[in-house]
């Protein structure tokens, strides 16, 4: 009978853990377009390290066959850049009302007003709206972000702003903000930040020329958008979720062996069971910064 009391309270422990599972790579689908130099980084970590840290974020979304990566783009690009055909996931429910979708600013160095102005100019169907330079604008509205047509805002180190829009539906508007965000998301000149204090950002970037922001998608335009195929720009999507497996590490030799998905499920399943009577999962509410990325 102890041992029983003992059992539930362990499975009650799992219960409470983010769901982990091994999926295959063929059953993934992006919604966001990979970042070429962020994943080449990590396939020389990887190679280097042999440890996947942070398990990718996936969902099942409403008449999407595949799991839908909603985080960590990035990190299966570069596993199956490696060979790898089983990836380790954290699987999130899409529909849990303590789930957001946000997005990410884009601190950019050395592209300045000009840059941007003279080339976002030339692309048809994108308009584009610069504040006349009287108060400094470095608030963000939060009805700008959700009018009509609004692609992204620009702020620039000056403190002006410009404002780009677009009179298409959602995949209209996805197409446009890809042509604004290919001018610089090739360089090195960029980085996502959560904060726009212009401060702080010429502290930290020393080339510091513009930040854009960017619209953010509710729930019904993000299932639309990974339906028709189409893929947002690279590390715009932020996703808020209520809980968030960190730190798990994975080996990849194990996730490149010849075991089947469910002698790796199992194995995974053995392994959060070992930590769990371990002692050794902390969960902390607290936002966490992570210094290894």
């Amino acid at each position: 009978m102890a041992k029983d009391k003992n059992r539930q309270k362990i499975n009650l422990k799992i219960g409470e853990l983010p769901t982990l599972k091994v999926i295959s790579t063929s059953n993934i689908q992006f919604h966001e377009k990979p970042d070429k130099g962020r994943f080449l980084n990590l396939v020389d970590r990887f190679g280097t390290e042999g440890i996947l840290k942070n398990p990718p974020i996936v969902a099942r979304i409403k008449n999407i066959k595949k799991y839908v990566i909603l985080d960590g783009a990035n990190r299966v690009t570069a596993l199956m850049k490696l060979g790898f055909k089983h990836i380790v996931t954290q699987v999130v429910d899409f529909d849990d009302p303590f789930l957001s979708l946000h997005c990410w600013h884009h601190a950019v160095e050395k592209l300045d007003k000009e840059y941007f102005l003279k080339n976002i100019g030339r692309f048809p169907g994108i308009e584009i709206t610069l504040n006349d330079g009287g108060e400094k604008d470095t608030e963000i509205n939060e009805k700008l972000f959700l009018s009509d047509g609004f692609l992204c805002r620009m702020l620039f180190a000056d403190g002006q702003t410009a404002t780009a829009r677009n009179g298409g539906d959602i995949l209209e508007q996805v197409k446009q903000l890809g042509k604004i965000a290919d001018l610089y998301l090739q360089t090195s000149y960029y980085d996502r930040v959560s904060y726009i204090n212009l401060e702080h950002l010429k502290r930290h970037y020393p080339d510091f020329k513009t930040l854009l922001t960017f619209r953010h998608y509710d729930k019904a335009d993000f299932a639309r958008i990974v339906e028709s195929g189409r893929k947002i720009p690279a590390g715009i999507t932020r996703v808020f979720l209520p809980k968030r497996a960190l730190g798990l590490n994975v080996q990849l030799e194990f996730l490149k062996s010849g075991l089947t998905l469910e002698e790796k499920n199992q194995w995974l399943e053995d392994m959060i069971l070992k930590k769990v009577r371990g002692k050794s999962i902390r969960f902390y509410r607290e936002p966490t910064f992570a210094f290894d990325e």
